[in-house]
């Protein structure tokens, strides 16, 4: 009889150990995956903020609406089709003619409107987080009176664009505004 106690505590211990032992592998391997994607986060929150800061502060606005116009124009003239172009990842042959002002900034894609709208975007991020700016050719007349630019003009005919100013909860639209000027005003 001490012999079957025994034995069955032994199983008992060893069934402990294990279950113990299983629980700290498991929270182990959760707080890896949690502290990659903490870094991975910051990671990608670092590098929207360096884009933005370059096409808001750095990039020379009248040289990007100016490519953009050119682009714009090129469609006009049949030498382009209108559509996307990638730049970024899987980059589009095509692609590796336009502006260099264009090509610097290293936009996810270029949007050439079709139907000779001649509207230009570069989207600087997708996803779940959007920005990027809106190049309009001169004498563009909006589709109809509901239609909307952009967020915020940096130039006559060149118009930034980001989530933030409906996706942000703790800011109203002049909040967020008044952050991205801020931004613009310390370059």
């Amino acid at each position: 009889m001490k012999m079957k106690g025994s034995k069955r505590a032994s199983i008992l211990k060893f069934v402990k150990i294990t279950v113990v032992f299983f629980a700290g592998f498991i929270l182990a391997c959760v707080l890896f995956v949690l502290i990659l994607i903490v870094n991975f986060s910051k990671a990608e929150m670092k590098e929207r903020n360096q884009m933005q800061t370059r096409l808001l502060c750095e990039i020379d606005h009248q040289t990007l609406l100016k490519a953009c116009r050119e682009l714009s124009r090129r469609v006009s003239a049949g030498d382009l089709e209108s559509g996307k172009y990638y730049i970024r990842m899987h980059p589009d042959r095509q692609a590796s003619q336009f502006p260099r002002a264009i090509m610097d900034l290293a936009p996810n894609y270029v949007y050439i409107d079709e139907n000779d709208s001649r509207r230009v975007m570069l989207e600087m991020r997708g996803g779940l987080d959007h920005f990027g700016v809106m190049a309009y050719a001169e004498g563009y007349t909006k589709p109809n009176h509901q239609y909307k630019y952009g967020d915020k003009e940096l130039i006559p005919g060149l118009w930034y664009y980001d989530d933030g100013y409906i996706d942000n909860p703790e800011y109203d639209n002049s909040q967020y505004d008044k952050a991205i000027e801020e931004l613009i005003q310390k370059a």
